[in-house]
């Protein structure tokens, strides 16, 4: 049986570091970067590497000493092949990776600048659907493409036909872009709901933090986990709501990519190891440190022992 089965879109992210950028910044405080179209633009670096929502954070809770499977519709080409012999590499379980036929798999263009990352993503068309999957103890459900609901449908009554599997999840793109109606019944079956501050006022509109988690779990979650960058990260169980700021080892960032899933698999697998609400945050925020002090393919993904051993003395 896995402990978790992670489930999303998986891809080969092409990673491109630069620095000869033209920087504004707009009246509402964003930064834009530009460049000057029909140019050749120097990059500094480039690295490319196996990704997806569900693909790292199946990694990173397979590094926190979590069984880990994926279920991920992939191409039936060399990236399709890379993704599975890259995962089985480090011991995830790649029996769900389908490879669709005269397909090719997703590639992801991302732009990274001042540490920062501009991802332009690809979600090419999948036939998602609920297979004659192991019963795992945790199902992570996250970023899938268009055309998502009707696996959607069928996902929730795999739920509720097989209780006793906590669900996990981390919307992504395209669903959060369908809006709450088309969330509304995953929500109901949600034991732990995780977005961002954006995702979060989208969904239910800019509010006072208690008051956003309050909302978000009147659309069913049971927990409700809310990062919000440097600022750090809230949950709230229905009764208790408990903060931590976003930890700082001292070492300077250098590529924000993955920091969120980072952040997702560090939480999650302190939740399946029964650690308590703010143990359980200070797991997300240090394993999305970690990650943030990196570039391209190299991960700082801690491990269940390097982890265990910073945390307690952070809580000491």
């Amino acid at each position: 049986m896995s402990d978790i089965l992670t489930i999303g879109d998986s891809s080969i992210d092409i990673t491109l570091h630069v620095n000869t950028v033209d920087e504004k910044v707009t009246t509402s405080g964003d930064s834009e970067i530009c460049f000057v179209h029909g140019t050749k633009i120097p990059v500094e670096s480039l690295t490319t590497s196996i990704a997806g929502n569900a693909v790292n954070v199946g990694i990173g809770c397979n590094y926190l000493g979590l069984k880990t499977s994926i279920y991920t519709e992939i191409g039936d080409d060399e990236n399709g092949e890379r993704i599975i012999k890259e995962l089985a590499k480090l011991g995830v379980d790649t029996r769900y990776c389908v490879k669709n036929a005269a397909t090719t798999t997703d590639i992801h263009s991302i732009i990274v600048y001042n540490k920062e990352r501009t991802i332009f993503s690809y979600h090419g068309k999948r036939n998602y659907m609920v297979r004659d999957w192991e019963k795992p103890k945790l199902l992570y459900y996250t970023s899938i493409g268009d055309g998502f609901q009707s696996f959607q449908d069928e996902l929730i009554k795999y739920i509720k036909s097989n209780s006793g599997v906590g669900i996990v999840f981390n919307p992504g793109t395209y669903q959060l872009k369908a809006g709450v109606e088309s969330l509304k019944s995953f929500m109901e079956v949600t034991d732990i709901l995780i977005l961002n501050m954006e995702e979060a006022a989208k969904i239910v509109g800019e509010k006072p933090l208690p008051q956003i988690h309050i909302d978000l779990q009147k659309l069913g979650p049971k927990l409700t986990v809310i990062t919000d960058g440097e600022k750090g990260v809230s949950a709230f169980d229905g009764e208790n709501l408990v903060s931590l700021t976003a930890y700082d080892d001292g070492r300077p960032v250098v590529d924000k990519t993955g920091a969120g899933d980072a952040f997702s698999s560090g939480f999650v697998s302190a939740i399946f190891h029964k650690r308590p609400l703010r143990e359980a945050l200070a797991w997300g925020v240090v394993n999305a440190r970690g990650e943030i002090e990196v570039a391209g393919t190299d991960t700082g993904l801690y491990t269940k022992d390097k982890m265990e051993n910073l945390v307690n003395k952070l809580v000491e």
